[in-house]
C-alpha cells in the first residue's frame, strides 16, 4: 500500500500584462517635445550615443531619455543648473557635464 496526497490547485490571479518595447513606444518620447526642445533632445541624444559609443556601454548607462527631456526644457546654462535635472548626480556632472552643455549651448536660440 502507498499513501498518495493530493492537492487542488488553486488559480493564481491575473497579473497585468506587460507592454513590449515594440507596443510600448519606447523611442518615441512620453511627453512629446516640440519646435527648439525637439531638435535639442534629438541632438542630446546624438551626443549621448557618442559618449556610449566610446565608453562601449549602452546609451542608457549615460543617461535615460527622461533626463534628456528635462534638459531640453529646463535649458541648464551651468554645471549647477544641471545638477537640478533629475537624473543627474555630481559624477555624471564631472563625467558628461562639459559636452551636454556644449550642446545645449549649441542649441540655444539666443
Amino acid at each position: 500500500e502507498t499513501r498518495l496526497d493530493l492537492r487542488r490547485a488553486t488559480p493564481k490571479p491575473a497579473r497585468a500584462a506587460r507592454r513590449s518595447r515594440a507596443s510600448s513606444g519606447s523611442t518615441s518620447p512620453a511627453v512629446e517635445l516640440s519646435g527648439a526642445e525637439g531638435d535639442l533632445f534629438e541632438a542630446l541624444r546624438a551626443e549621448r550615443k557618442s559618449i556610449a559609443d566610446e565608453q562601449g556601454v549602452p546609451a542608457y548607462v549615460v543617461f535615460h531619455d527622461a533626463t534628456l527631456r528635462e534638459i531640453a526644457t529646463r535649458r541648464p546654462g551651468s554645471t549647477a543648473a544641471l545638477l537640478d535635472v533629475p537624473g543627474i548626480g555630481a559624477a555624471k556632472a564631472d563625467r558628461y557635464g562639459e559636452r551636454i552643455l556644449a550642446t545645449v549651448g549649441r542649441a540655444d536660440p539666443a
